[in-house]
């Protein structure tokens, strides 16, 4: 298992058994809980934000867990543009979400910030204190979710990205969260079973207007749980392991996730974290040898095509390898003129 989840998950761990132990579905367990958790070493590292004027005109690449919270780069080039306080939460897998609008949600300690695309400031702030892993807005109404932990791991969801939240147990340890082109949201993550969880790969989904998580039956081929994302015609759900980072499209009937058709990435020679699917391109954060286990790079993939990198950006301006620690990539793209 990757260095940079054992922590996380050792920790949260009791808490996702309670959820887990419910049998893969629960109703909203209510809005957050009051109970503030002490902040990580993360925490105290954080940047000061900054924006170069040209990146309100440009696609953006928004990747969390470097430049003092998240990186933003230009897309495809990979320039670096601006840096966000925003987005560095210690030991998760984190990744920003984007609606239609093209403003970008990021968490940090104290709740969920939305920001304007190529904004430096947020321009809301969504209260959620605690914990928080990747989000996903749905194209339909605009709702928010987003991985969350208090006393368990859950899935808070915002209507419209507004207001207060439920939270529901989704049966299953979070890493990925993705709404499809209907408004069903997905979950990937790690099967729990009675006091303990393994690599088993498992998919949660929370149908448009249903009240439950309920489990899919998935093959294990899929891999390690990483991003979940709609392509535009399937719901796909990213394998992080180490060797063979992979994209599996998945048809769902039923209470069953069968898989498509699959997509390899090659040049990853060790693990890789929550990725972007961004038209004809995919954008993949991972480690490299140099970085000592560190997700210090990102590549560029045909997608779905996979295969030979395209192109890798590897430099973050004045900022220190030793500082970047990727967890998850986005992009906004650029207001239509």
């Amino acid at each position: 298992m990757r260095a940079s989840v054992l922590g996380y998950r050792a920790l949260t761990l009791g808490a996702a058994i309670l959820l887990g132990s419910c049998g893969g579905s629960q109703p909203p367990i209510g809005a957050p809980g009051a109970m503030p958790q002490t902040p990580t070493a993360a925490h105290a590292n954080r940047g000061k934000s900054w924006m170069l004027p040209e990146a309100k005109n440009e696609d953006l690449i928004y990747a969390t867990g470097g430049c003092g919270g998240t990186c933003v780069l230009s897309y495809p080039a990979g320039k670096l543009v601006g840096s966000l306080d925003a987005g560095a939460e210690g030991d998760l897998d984190v990744a920003g979400c984007v609606d239609g609008d093209g403003d970008v949600f990021l968490p940090d300690y104290q709740s969920e910030l939305e920001y304007a695309h190529g904004g430096d400031k947020p321009i809301a702030r969504l209260e959620l204190q605690g914990s928080k892993g990747a989000c996903s807005v749905d194209s339909r109404t605009g709702n928010l979710a987003v991985i969350y932990n208090a006393s368990g791991i859950g899935i808070a969801i915002f209507v419209n990205a507004k207001g207060t939240p439920q939270i529901y147990g989704a049966g299953i340890i979070p890493y990925g969260i993705g709404y499809d082109n209907q408004g069903n949201l997905f979950v990937s993550g790690l099967i729990v079973s009675g006091l303990t969880y393994g690599h088993t790969p498992g998919l949660a989904e929370l149908t448009n207007g249903g009240g439950n998580f309920t489990a899919l039956t998935i093959s294990k081929k899929v891999g390690f749980p990483g991003q979940v994302q709609w392509d535009g015609k399937y719901i796909t759900y990213e394998g992080t392991t180490k060797g063979r980072i992979s994209v599996s499209r998945l048809s769902i009937a039923g209470s069953a996730a069968t898989i498509v058709s699959k997509s390899r990435f090659k040049g990853i020679s060790s693990n890789a974290y929550l990725s972007w699917i961004y038209g004809d391109t995919i954008i993949i954060p991972y480690a490299n040898p140099g970085a000592k286990g560190r997700a210090a790079a990102i590549g560029l993939w045909k997608y779905p095509k996979g295969g030979n990198v395209i192109s890798t950006i590897r430099k973050f301006g004045s900022y220190k390898n030793r500082t970047i620690s990727l967890q998850g990539i986005t992009i906004s793209g650029a207001p239509s003129r």
